[in-house]
């Protein structure tokens, strides 16, 4: 069995033929495989774009919330100098000098405070008692009276 040159032609022919086809499907493979590339890279940028803007939102959730600690302390700040001069025009305590976050503590802190700054005076120790005496009946004072009614 020998092949003859149309044999070998015809073998020939179909092995370019496959050839060319598998050509055809490598070339379509590749343009496939190109595109699915480019699909990747613009996902890649896509992500990378996506991870700068969730990093940005996260600085900017901290500084909003840094921001918001800031107005509430600022405006616990101002409640309390408000309550703090309110405090000082009923009591008479400067402001400055009040100790305490609420109307109540400031109050009882100037309470103690302008006792320590204007004592109340101590009455004498045998204050509100009755004499233990009668009147005339010291000698002493009989000769006091006896001196200055001669006088007279």
């Amino acid at each position: 069995m020998t092949a003859t040159n149309d044999d070998v032609q015809q073998q020939l022919d179909e092995a370019l033929a496959k050839n060319e086809e598998l050509q055809a499907k490598l070339d379509q493979v590749t343009k496939h495989s190109r595109q699915w590339e480019e699909r990747a890279k613009a996902n890649k940028t896509a992500a990378d774009e996506l991870e700068q803007l969730k990093a940005e939102h996260d600085k900017t959730v901290k500084e909003a919330d840094e921001l918001r600690a800031w107005k509430q302390s600022t405006e616990a700040a101002q409640e309390r100098t408000r309550i703090a001069r309110q405090v000082s025009e009923k009591t008479g305590v400067p402001a400055d000098l009040l100790v305490g976050d609420d109307e109540e503590s400031m109050s009882a802190y100037a309470h103690k405070l302008d006792q320590f700054a204007h004592p109340k005076p101590q009455g004498m120790p045998n204050q509100g008692m009755q004499p233990s005496g009668t009147a005339g009946t010291n000698p002493m004072g009989d000769v006091v009276h006896q001196m200055f009614d001669n006088l007279n």
